[in-house]
């Protein structure tokens, strides 16, 4: 009279099928775990943003930054000698 019904579970089951997947799984099983720093799956990100900011670091500086740096400069130094001047 006062029985309360349980819900029911959620029993997920997937069914999708890599064939991929399944022939690396027979493969690793049959040869053994990979190891070595070619078959390394983590990735490390402090290590890869380490390398970048040194390929930026050791990067030479282009030339039309350092002519655009000495055009600014000359166009300064230019105002401040003549326009300064005669204010």
């Amino acid at each position: 009279m006062f029985q309360v019904k349980k819900p029911k579970k959620f029993e997920y089951k997937p069914r999708f099928y890599d064939p991929q997947k399944e022939e690396l799984e027979q493969l690793k099983a049959k040869y053994g775990p990979i190891t070595g720093e070619r078959y390394k799956r983590k990735i490390d990100f402090r290590q890869a943003m380490n390398d970048k900011k040194v390929e930026k670091i050791s990067k030479p500086i282009s030339a039309i930054r350092i002519i655009l740096f000495a055009c600014v400069v000359i166009i300064l130094v230019y105002i401040v000698i003549f326009v300064v001047e005669k204010w």
